[in-house]
């Protein structure tokens, strides 16, 4: 699939329940196998934003963010795993475990024994060969040391390919995508992207390790059920592609850690992430802190931010945090109690945008240093909304960067036509 071309303002990352979906030309983007890309992980859809800005384009002809992340809801995420299906068969081709079998000898891991001629004729090529050889069979040999402890409680290994596949099978489905696209786009085997996903190899150690092995692999008849076109050159090309081999790893290696977890979890991880397009903080919601007494003003602020995200992309107002991200708690609202406090936001809020909002509102109570935060999650809304606070002038508000601005009548007029199809 190919989309082009595209700009910011035809993708968007929109919150939805605990979910974050892609938004392509105002609807949601779609896999070649008709699925949202969808997921929690803000980081991999941003990244694959981001991406797809760069590149003028969405692809999946290419191991980019999109295909990774469309391979992984279009099979792993639905419980399939095509890779599995010819699992044996790249593991008869896997000179790494051939060579475990005993099927071959460490100087055959290459196309035949072909080292031997390499010096003289290609000696860059052979360099590559020979130290992608070693460096790979070390490292797979800490991932048998490790998996066979863990795996099979230190018992010897003597069904090889069931082996591997039950260590495959075992990697998070992220993981298991990297392994399912590397292997079958490069001709790389199985072991080489499970050593490199696993953290054995590093990008430039799995190229090497490709080298020893390409021409071998070339032969391997396992078919790709994605679209992204495999590798295949002669050993005369094989040098022009390692640039091109290395930006896929490339991408994979930023995939795979756009997938750890980030040091903070909970109120703290959210505060960590700091203000910006979908996270704001205030620190109370009614009451003045310099003047000592409650304001409408500092109420109107807290509506601002939830209008905002409303029109715009979704988003999380933290009231009782402070701009430096220090934790104020509401308690400084001086209500008597928590309940009190939910009751009035509540107020402010179905006064203020109507009640049909309010399925689009979220809100907790979370403890955060001893004092409490409330959270106030934030969905896409489907129609426009206009902040109608009693007092106050009627005013249509978006997010612009880490920002809420107030749209002149013609432009929310303009930007209303464009978020809002049919509205």
């Amino acid at each position: 699939m190919r989309i082009s071309p595209v700009n910011a303002g035809m993708i968007d990352l929109v919150m939805s329940d605990d979910d974050h979906l892609v938004y392509y030309n105002n609807k949601p983007l779609l896999t070649a196998g008709g699925n949202e890309i969808k997921t929690g992980n803000q980081r991999v859809l941003k990244q694959l934003i981001i991406e797809s800005c760069l590149l003028n384009m969405i692809t999946d002809e290419k191991i980019c963010f999109f295909a990774l992340q469309s391979a992984n809801t279009d099979f792993l995420g639905s419980g399939k795993d095509p890779f599995l299906d010819q699992f044996d068969e790249l593991c008869s081709c896997d000179p790494f475990i051939q060579l475990r079998k005993g099927s071959i000898t460490a100087g055959e891991i290459s196309s035949g024994g072909s080292l031997e001629s390499l010096p003289d004729k290609d000696p860059v090529l052979f360099n590559m060969m020979f130290w992608g050889v070693s460096g790979a069979l070390e490292a797979f040999s800490l991932f048998c040391i490790d998996f066979r402890e863990t795996t099979l409680n230190g018992k010897k290994i003597t069904d090889w390919n069931g082996f591997i596949k039950n260590v495959y099978s075992g990697l998070p489905d992220h993981q298991r995508t990297i392994v399912n696209l590397l292997s079958l786009t490069h001709h790389s085997g199985v072991v080489l992207p499970m050593l490199l996903v696993c953290g054995y190899l590093n990008g430039m150690e799995y190229v090497n390790g490709l080298s020893s092995i390409h021409f071998r692999m070339a032969e391997a008849t396992a078919v790709s059920p994605f679209s992204v076109p495999r590798v295949s050159a002669g050993r005369s090309d094989f040098l022009t592609i390692v640039p091109l081999i290395l930006d896929d790893v490339q991408k994979a290696l930023q995939f795979l850690d756009s997938y750890k977890p980030v040091r903070l979890k909970g109120i703290a991880g959210i505060i960590g992430k700091g203000e910006g397009y979908d996270l704001e903080f205030k620190s109370t919601l009614r009451w003045d802190l310099k003047a000592g007494k409650t304001n409408q003003q500092i109420e109107r602020a807290c509506l601002k931010t939830i209008s905002a995200f409303l029109n715009s992309s979704g988003g999380i107002l933290l009231i009782g945090v402070r701009d430096d991200g220090s934790v104020e708690g509401i308690e400084s609202d001086r209500f008597p109690n928590t309940d009190k406090f939910l009751l009035h936001l509540w107020t402010l809020i179905r006064t203020s945008f109507g009640t049909d909002v309010s399925p689009n509102i979220q809100t907790k109570l979370e403890p955060a240093e001893g004092k409490t935060v409330c959270t106030v999650r934030c969905n896409r809304s489907g129609r426009p909304v206009f902040l109608r606070q009693p007092g106050f002038e009627e005013e249509f508000y978006v997010r612009v960067g880490p920002g809420t601005i107030a749209l002149a009548v013609s432009e929310a007029l303009k930007y209303i036509s464009d978020h809002f199809t049919g509205k």
